[in-house]
């Protein structure tokens, strides 16, 4: 493989790094679906909870929260528009190009990128911004959660119906 696909060659696993089983792998896709899930709905506190012990840093701004659900809870209502009685903020992330990676014994890292699209009163339905995430996993017993979580935006469109503020 490396000689065909020499700049590729870092993408393969090595297995002395530790191995995923297939439980493993779809355990750490959900927390990372689940969180889109969380945010999309605006259940700002489940979204925050999937942090409690891990960092989660926004590059954009600098921001890092340590270890404490709660503030990136609290965070994401102090920057995230409302829309109607439901208070959503009617947008949905769409996630791809996953990898994640044994990272030694109980750890793993992932990276996936997510278009978000928003449709709000008088906002047609269209793509306002792209994110990519670099994580770091570690499991506990049966259980995977998250140790660290690097968020940048990297493409953006018309934010006005979706952010209050910069993050």
């Amino acid at each position: 493989m490396d000689r065909l696909f020499p700049r590729s060659a870092h993408l393969w696993p090595d297995r002395r790094n530790g191995i995923l089983t297939a439980d493993d792998y779809f355990a750490i896709q959900r927390l990372i679906n689940i969180y889109f899930v969380h945010v999309d709905g605006a259940d700002f506190d489940a979204a925050g909870s999937l942090f409690d012990r891990a960092d989660m840093i926004y590059t954009a701004t600098g921001r890092h929260i340590h270890q404490d659900g709660a503030a990136v809870a609290a965070l994401m209502r102090s920057f995230v528009k409302l829309h109607g009685p439901d208070e959503r903020p009617l947008t949905r992330h769409h996630s791809g190009n996953l990898t994640i990676e044994p990272d030694g014994d109980a750890r793993a890292s992932a990276r996936c990128s997510a278009i978000i699209f928003q449709a709000a009163p008088g906002f047609p339905l269209q793509p306002i911004a792209e994110a990519s995430y670099c994580d770091r996993f570690a499991k506990d017993g049966d259980a995977w959660h998250f140790t660290r979580r690097e968020m940048e935006m990297t493409l953006t469109g018309d934010l006005s119906q979706h952010l209050l503020r910069e993050a």
